[in-house]
């Protein structure tokens, strides 16, 4: 373990932010078991460039990511559950270093107790999230993905199987969706777990500008600039999809905020849509 790799003040945020959310998500219940899988670009937030002594554990990657060559990231372990990761995060996670040809990764620090650890199976599609950002000049660095469970409820619904749909009934819960998540929230059909597909998918709904996408009975990712922000944007659109199955399970459908409303909202908060 290279204690140098996380010192520094910008790290310790970073980590500490890393085991905070996880234990939030977990108490949710957006966690079962080794559900979701969280990555944080520390490129710009390590105190010393990593330098490679040659018994890091090296990884290569099917694909190629070479905007990414030489970048750093914080990345949680495959099978690893948030849970633990709140409570011991060297042990369920890992910084990798990007290799110079960007087709391949070593591991620096973390995966403490097995040889064999790896990376979220999900890390290709984190990767292909992250060339999006890096190629864009984004300040988003962090990439999340959990279960929220009524959000996954009402894309089991018909009538919220689509971005329109489900941007407005959570824009009208609740007047918070609309200040935090202006432009809504990106939906992505079905599709295998840790497919390049999916991941394709997900990176066309934030090139639309989204900073949540949905993915169709599974979960969302979420994109931010730091752990903690992440974990609000999804707390938040939750809420909203929390009330309106509850108005529903009452026995009656919300009207809720009015588009009238609503412009009220994007005039005195100077939102961009």
């Amino acid at each position: 373990m290279r204690d140098s790799i996380i010192a520094g003040p910008k790290m310790k945020t970073i980590l500490d932010e890393a085991a905070e959310a996880s234990s939030y998500l977990w108490e949710n219940g957006w966690a079962e078991r080794n559900a979701g899988n969280l990555s944080v670009d520390i490129s710009d937030a390590l105190s010393s460039h990593i330098v490679l002594s040659g018994d890091e554990r090296f990884r290569p990657l099917a694909g190629s990511y070479p905007s990414l060559a030489g970048r750093s990231y914080l990345v949680t372990g495959t099978g690893r559950r948030f849970r633990d990761l709140a409570k011991n995060t060297g042990h369920n996670s890992c910084i990798l270093r990007m290799t110079d040809s960007g087709d391949g990764f070593n591991i620096v620090w973390g995966g403490l107790d097995n040889p064999d650890f790896n990376p979220t199976s999900e890390w290709p599609a984190h990767l292909r999230v992250h060339e999006f950002l890096q190629a864009n000049g984004a300040p988003e660095n962090v990439v999340l993905h959990t279960h929220p469970t009524e959000m996954i409820a009402l894309t089991h619904m018909p009538e919220y199987k689509n971005e329109q749909a489900l941007c407005t009934a959570l824009w009208s819960m609740h007047p918070e969706v609309k200040v935090t998540l202006p432009v809504g929230i990106g939906f992505a059909r079905y599709m295998v777990p840790g497919t390049e597909e999916l991941a394709l998918e997900t990176v066309e709904a934030f090139r639309r500008g989204f900073k949540i996408v949905l993915w169709e009975m599974h979960g969302c990712v979420a994109i931010a600039d730091s752990v903690m922000s992440a974990f609000d944007l999804i707390d938040t659109a939750n809420k909203s999809a929390k009330i309106l199955l509850m108005c529903r399970a009452a026995g009656f459908s919300p009207q809720g905020l009015e588009k009238h409303q609503q412009d009220e909202l994007v005039a005195a908060f100077g939102l961009k849509e």
